[in-house]
């Protein structure tokens, strides 16, 4: 969430070339079990230190893509915190957010974007610097996405960090003794208008990126996020970005190359995007069958891994013909066999060798 607020503080002339002008923008999505893993919280510290540092680049999710034009028009570099991203998605999903899902994966890459208002005036922003956390449970995700979202244009563009809480504190008071400085140092960057223009990789760096670059693009992953490794790389770059413009040289506002020290630890911060969503992948269905097949295995086991259709349809709470067609589907895989007891018929559910 650090890395997401300070790259709405970058002045709208800083970037890189990597196929294009890429600039430190960054959609963030904060992935835990509901009520546990304190995703709201995460996203609540950063917008408090923003809100306290600069607080007008904080806006507000619109709704509607022209409404978010019309903000963009107004303030081009704007930070927006979403802590109910599954309402978003489920909307989305109806076709009601779906055209500011087109619009948003645009806004991911900064290209100009422009809108023609009732009385046929133009609204255009040409140098467009949005920012978003976001945070979302797992049974959102689970119901409000499939693989096309995330091999298509707009869940592949989201640096996704799942993670689990690690501890619990019966007294959270909270520690704010660094809050000041921290806003103090988020303060001088907002209000420094240039930057230095990265020019590319040190010779240390390219051998680096050249490595992982030929890892990640060729690695072995979940077929339903096998799309992420295409944006990896250049999540990697927009994360050195902010690097460099947190404790790098591009704040010094002259020509730099990129190094180890920005470099190393935003390609760390990208494997762990890859390692959440191989996580995650469980989760992310291939299709709307896909969905249905896992949550009909997910009930049985629920019963010990045998359970009659009755027990079935009272935890799904469906139509009785999907779920009896899906059954005789993993009959037939040899996942499930069907046995008459005592008790009636019964489901059982093989695990694969």
């Amino acid at each position: 969430m650090g890395v997401t607020v300070l790259g709405t503080t970058c002045p709208l002339a800083y970037g890189m070339n990597y196929a294009g002008p890429l600039r430190a923008n960054n959609f963030c999505l904060l992935v835990g079990r509901s009520g546990e893993d304190q995703k709201s919280t995460a996203l609540s510290v950063g917008k408090k230190i923003l809100d306290e540092a600069a607080a007008p680049l904080i806006g507000d999710f619109p709704g509607s893509p022209e409404g978010l034009i019309d903000s963009l028009a107004r303030r081009p570099s704007q930070f927006i915190p979403i802590s109910e991203f599954g309402k978003f998605l489920s909307s989305a999903q109806r076709g009601y957010f779906e055209p500011t899902k087109t619009l948003l994966a645009d806004l991911w890459d900064s290209l100009p974007t422009q809108r023609t208002k009732a009385n046929n005036k133009t609204v255009r922003v040409d140098n467009p610097r949005l920012s978003i956390g976001a945070a979302c449970s797992i049974p959102y995700l689970e119901k409000h996405t499939l693989a096309e979202d995330w091999t298509g244009g707009f869940m592949g563009r989201w640096t996704v960090l799942y993670g689990k809480r690690e501890r619990t504190d019966p007294d959270p008071t909270g520690d704010n003794s660094r809050f000041q400085g921290l806003c103090d140092e988020v303060r001088k960057r907002a209000t420094t208008p240039t930057a230095g223009y990265c020019m590319g990789l040190t010779p240390a760096a390219r051998k680096l990126w050249t490595e992982w670059f030929l890892d990640i693009t060729g690695r072995r992953l979940p077929d339903n996020i096998v799309g992420i490794r295409s944006r990896a790389p250049s999540m990697a770059r927009k994360i050195a970005l902010v690097y460099g413009w947190d404790y790098g040289p591009a704040l010094a506002g002259q020509p730099w190359d990129m190094d180890l020290d920005v470099l190393e630890p935003a390609i760390a911060l990208a494997e762990l995007h890859v390692k959440s969503l191989v996580h995650l992948s469980d989760v992310i269905a291939e299709h709307q069958d896909a969905r249905l097949r896992r949550s009909v295995m997910v009930a049985i086991r629920q019963f010990g891994g045998v359970a009659s259709l009755g027990e079935i349809l009272s935890v799904l709470k469906m139509r009785k013909r999907p779920i009896v067609e899906m059954l005789d589907a993993l009959m037939e895989e040899g996942r499930v066999t069907r046995q008459k007891t005592s008790l009636g018929i019964v489901f059982t559910l093989h695990t694969r060798p």
